[in-house]
Order: C-alpha cells, then sequence, then structure tokens
C-alpha cells in the first residue's frame, strides 16, 4: 500500500477503518468501484461508524474526533522501541505470557517485516497462514500473528485478521518510531491504543532517544490517548536514580510522576537465550506482571477464560 494508493481517503476514513480492523469488525467482501489495494473502504457501516464525537460517553474524553474502539473490542496495548535493542519484542512476549498465567485471552500481533521480526519462532504450534498473517498458538490462552510476506514499509502491513474472544490484543509495532512518524496513515501507528509501552535502556543515548519517541508518540496520540495511558518500561535498571538518570527529560519525568515508569531486569543469553516456544523466564516474567498490573489501572480489570 503506498501514499499513491491512500489518495482519496480522508483522515476519518482512515482512522475509522484501523480501528475496525484491529477490533476485527469488517466486510470480507470489496464494494464496487473500490480498489481491493486499500481495504479502508470494505468496512461495514457499524465499523465505519467508528468514529468518535465530541464529548463521546464511550470513553469520557471530551473534545476528541479520534475512532476508539467500542467497549466490545479486545483492549489494544501498543509496544514499541525507543531506540535500537531495547527489547520490545521481548516485552511483548512477557506480557503475553503473564496474560496466559492469569486466563486472559490474548493475541499478539507482530507487526514487523519477517525479515526483522524477533517472534518468527516464538509459537508452539503453527496454525497455517491466511489474509497476510502467519498465525500460530503459544500457551493456554495466547494467539500470535506474524506477518507473512515481505513488506518495506509500515503502510504496507496488511490488516489484522479477526480473532474471536481475545480480551487483549498486543501490538508489537515492530517499526521504528522514525518509521511510524513517517507512515501516520498506516495502521500500526495509526489505530488507536488503550495503552502505549515505551521500551527503552538506562543510559545516555537511550534517554535522548526516549525523550524524542516520548515527544513523537504525543503527537501521534494526543487526540486519541488519556494523559496517563503511556508506560515506559526501562530495561536493565531496578529503579529510579539519579545517579542512573541524570540526562532524563521532561517527558520521561512526567511520565515517572504519574507512576508510568517500570523496570525491568536484563537478562544474560544462557537465561534467555531467544525468543523461542517455551515459556520466558521467572525473572522477566515476575516485572512484567507489574505491566500488565498498570495496564490493568488504566483499562479496568481484563476477561480472563476460566472454561
Amino acid at each position: 500500500m503506498s501514499s499513491h494508493d491512500l489518495a482519496g481517503y480522508t483522515t476519518r476514513e482512515l482512522q475509522a477503518a484501523a480501528a475496525a480492523l484491529a477490533s476485527g469488525r469488517f466486510a470480507t467482501g470489496t464494494p464496487t468501484g473500490t480498489s481491493t489495494g486499500v481495504p479502508a473502504r470494505a468496512f461495514s457501516a457499524e465499523a465505519m461508524s467508528m468514529v468518535a464525537v465530541p464529548g463521546d460517553q464511550r470513553t469520557g474524553h471530551s473534545g476528541t474526533d479520534s475512532p476508539i474502539p467500542s467497549s466490545g473490542s479486545a483492549h489494544m496495548v501498543r509496544i514499541r522501541a525507543a531506540h535500537a535493542g531495547a527489547g520490545a519484542s521481548t516485552t511483548a512476549l512477557a506480557l503475553a505470557d503473564v496474560a496466559d498465567y492469569a486466563g486472559i485471552r490474548t493475541r499478539v500481533l507482530d507487526a514487523a517485516a519477517p525479515a526483522w521480526s524477533g517472534l518468527l519462532g516464538a509459537a508452539v504450534t503453527e496454525l497455517g497462514a491466511a489474509e497476510g498473517w502467519r498465525r500460530g498458538r503459544r500457551g493456554t490462552n495466547v494467539l500470535l500473528d506474524r506477518v507473512a510476506d515481505p513488506v518495506l514499509l509500515p503502510a504496507q502491513v496488511p490488516p489484522p485478521r479477526g480473532a474471536d474472544g481475545v480480551a487483549l490484543t498486543v501490538l508489537d509495532a515492530g517499526w521504528s518510531m522514525r518509521e511510524l512518524a513517517a507512515a501516520p496513515d498506516a495502521w500500526v501507528a495509526l489505530v488507536p491504543a488503550h495503552v502505549d509501552v515505551l521500551v527503552t535502556r538506562p543510559h545516555d543515548l537511550a534517554l535522548h532517544q526516549t525523550e524524542a519517541a516520548l515527544a513523537l508518540l504525543a503527537d501521534q496520540t494526543r487526540a486519541q490517548a488519556r494523559a496517563d495511558s503511556v508506560v515506559v518500561v526501562v530495561v536493565g535498571a531496578k529503579r529510579w536514580s539519579a545517579r542512573e538518570f541524570p540526562t532524563a527529560g521532561p517527558l520521561l519525568r512526567n511520565v515517572r510522576q504519574r507512576d508510568g515508569v517500570l523496570f525491568a531486569p536484563l537478562l544474560p543469553a544462557r537465561a534467555l537465550p531467544g525468543l523461542g516456544p517455551d515459556r520466558m523466564p521467572r525473572q522477566l516474567t515476575t516485572c512484567v506482571q507489574r505491566l500488565l498490573d498498570r495496564i490493568t489501572t488504566i483499562t479496568g480489570p481484563l476477561a480472563a477464560n476460566r472454561t
């Protein structure tokens, strides 16, 4: 999907389409006269009506014109790396495992190009490919969807497949903040998330890039998100200290003041040799449990599967 393909589509249409795609509510057919390369207008009337109006009572937001998923859709948590090698895919997979422990039906959307994906080997059982995605299963309650075909740009990532009975969708954005900022019409960046998680490391360059990433994130989500819906996970630190965070910028400090900065260990290779089908180590999932707790503080309780 190129910028040329998107010509003639309004921002509201694209936003409504992205929200409907994420929740799996879209028409399977293509209306007469619609290009099959652009899925936005292949949606049902219900999906296209998901553009919020000022004072939208479904979320408590006031004065926003951004699309908000309906209460029937899975809660969306989008995880991005503040810089290369931060550990976003590791965090996404650990969050899915923690949710699985809690009995929460979870889907992981790995939006990275296959050549750059960190989750290619993370499924226990492969379930086949359809609609541009390769699906697998992990644990008891986790579906893992990975992009099936090579893509070069975020806008080429296919719309997500439907997934029934999912309470939590974890979107591993798979692209750098710069790439997503340069592709404002890509659903990966556009779809409203209930929580945006930014993963970083505790050293000077990473903290500078985190500040820039938070600025980009604020610009992308300013009409979608509550002020407390951004969480920063610092990998490789145990706590906030003046010694480790002297160069933290005002945006990161503001997130910390809202109790939005969490910490996770940087595990050695012998403890975490790769992101394979095995469960994530307890040293990591214990810390990521706090991330799930923070998410549910923002979203409210997530439905557990007790069947």
